[in-house]
């Protein structure tokens, strides 16, 4: 029996999901890993995540040659970014900065100034330190001399992992969007912008189609060696592949991070207030409107203030205890600035703030504020792209990943932004993306659609009116708490 392989490269863990000739999926090994974290530097070991992709790899083609079974593809879904920089062997000079990165301000800024409108239209997207990648380069070569003066391939962390594959350094579409240095139109590089970067254009590397053949397995292990590989591509684009997001939709991403991300087939209509790429399918792109750290600020408060509550499961005890308080969080706002924030705020030094603590407060109503603070960001987005984008239905729409799973938190959403949320049973959507890709680059289905899940409901979420006035009062209050904040958090930098 034929297989295919997608490896997920996540922020904290590596996942490897298979599909085979009858179209199941399983998801065969998860390994976390770490990222290193220095006064607002965020790097990441590009060596060592190599070694953890490639034994999962030999494992997962070993168990699958165990059962008599043959290993056809292999395509990767990576978060975007990490910046790598390789000598002329393709070996790391230094680790691989990551778009959480706060560094490269004046890089970004400098950049910026550069830019014509013509420019700015090419890469419809912000110049932002860590999250534009180009800004990372610009930053080692002018810090240091020496790792850029020997860099002879940059890319991203997925051009690495390729690379290491088959010898072939390359960076698919819907990861070069992010460069800062690419036509999202034309699908290249931007000689313009390269050129106002002071940036040679011999160091990058080749724009392919994600689903494009690039190699085979070289020189790793016998148990891999000759298997096709295909390019692959970011992981929210890979998750929106995998769902069938179609032109004028919109669905919900949540995990650690946050995610509303509507597809669009007019470049006209991409706001750079979210972050915009090509999507796999061509003609198609993705806006998305990303929170950094919703999910982990629910994650960071239970393990701070709840770990020791009763013997339930997490969630469990999450819900539960929300539960203690009340819409409105007894006065209580939270912003969710746990590292810095992307959209709405886009502001590397904003941090997160509990506002409104008095002595009633307790830990239910923080809980719930959190949760709150968390729904209002979200509205924030969601208004931005019922202002400027067409969407089939924008008051009802999909969720997926383990965030949206939780019940009093997806309540608090659609009753914040007043919409009917269904959450799809849906499980590891960027895997599942990377196993469509590897076996439509690989020749073994013909179009995307045979394949791609529309997903069963798990859960409905529909808004309250009773709480629709409460909350349309709470949110006016909450978006003006980070403009009252913002030169504090500057001052904090």
């Amino acid at each position: 029996m034929s297989h295919v392989v997608g490896v997920d490269i996540g922020t904290s863990g590596i996942k490897i999901g298979t599909v085979d000739d009858s179209g199941s999926f399983v998801l065969h090994k998860h390994q976390p890993y770490i990222l290193h974290y220095e006064n607002g530097k965020v790097e990441i070991n590009a060596e060592y995540l190599w070694g953890l992709v490639q034994d999962l790899l030999v494992e997962t083609a070993e168990e699958i040659q165990r059962h008599g079974g043959k290993l056809e593809s292999i395509a990767l879904s990576s978060f975007c970014h990490a910046s790598v920089f390789l000598d002329s062997r393709g070996c790391p000079l230094r680790n691989g900065i990551m778009y959480m990165d706060k560094r490269g301000e004046n890089e970004a800024e400098e950049l910026k100034s550069k830019l014509s409108y013509r420019d700015e239209n090419q890469i419809k997207n912000r110049i932002d330190p860590g999250m534009t990648s180009v800004v990372n380069l610009m930053w080692v070569k002018q810090h240091e001399p020496d790792i850029f003066g020997n860099t002879y391939y940059w890319g991203h962390i997925s051009s690495y992992i390729l690379f290491r594959l088959t010898g072939t350094f390359v960076m698919d579409w819907t990861q070069a969007s992010f460069t800062g240095i690419f036509s999202i139109s034309d699908y290249c590089w931007s000689e313009s912008i390269l050129k106002k970067a002071d940036l040679d254009k011999e160091i990058l590397p080749s724009i392919v189609n994600p689903r494009e053949q690039i190699g085979v397995v070289e020189d790793v292990d016998t148990a891999l060696d000759g298997t096709t590989v295909i390019a692959g591509g970011a992981d929210t684009a890979c998750a929106s592949l995998a769902i069938g997001l179609k032109p004028n939709e919109m669905f919900e991403s949540a995990g650690t991070s946050n995610v509303l991300t509507v597809c669009t087939t007019d470049t006209a209509e991409l706001d750079t207030r979210l972050l915009n790429r090509c999507h796999v399918l061509e003609n198609q792109w993705l806006s998305h409107g990303p929170m950094s750290t919703p999910g982990a600020s629910i994650d960071w408060f239970y393990k701070e203030f709840l770990d020791d509550v009763g013997d339930k499961d997490k969630k469990d005890i999450l819900n539960d205890y929300a539960k203690g308080s009340s819409p409105g969080a007894n006065g209580v706002y939270f912003l969710p600035y746990m590292h810095g924030e992307r959209a709405p705020v886009w502001d590397p030094y904003a941090q997160g703030v509990f506002f409104g603590l008095d002595l009633t407060t307790t830990k239910a109503d923080m809980l719930q504020a959190v949760y709150e603070g968390c729904a209002f960001g979200l509205k924030q987005i969601y208004e931005i792209i019922r202002e400027k984008y067409t969407v089939k239905n924008i008051s009802s729409f999909s969720a997926i990943g383990g965030g949206a799973k939780n019940t009093h938190w997806g309540q608090i959403k659609a009753d914040v932004l007043y919409a009917d949320i269904s959450v799809k049973e849906i499980s590891e959507a960027a895997a599942y993306g990377a196993c469509l890709i590897a076996s439509r680059g690989a020749g073994l289905i013909t179009s995307f659609e045979e394949k791609q899940i529309r997903g069963n409901c798990f859960h409905l979420f529909e808004p309250s009116a009773i709480n629709k006035t409460l909350y349309e009062d709470e949110y006016a209050f909450f978006v003006e708490l980070y403009p009252a904040l913002q030169l504090l958090f500057q001052k904090r930098s």
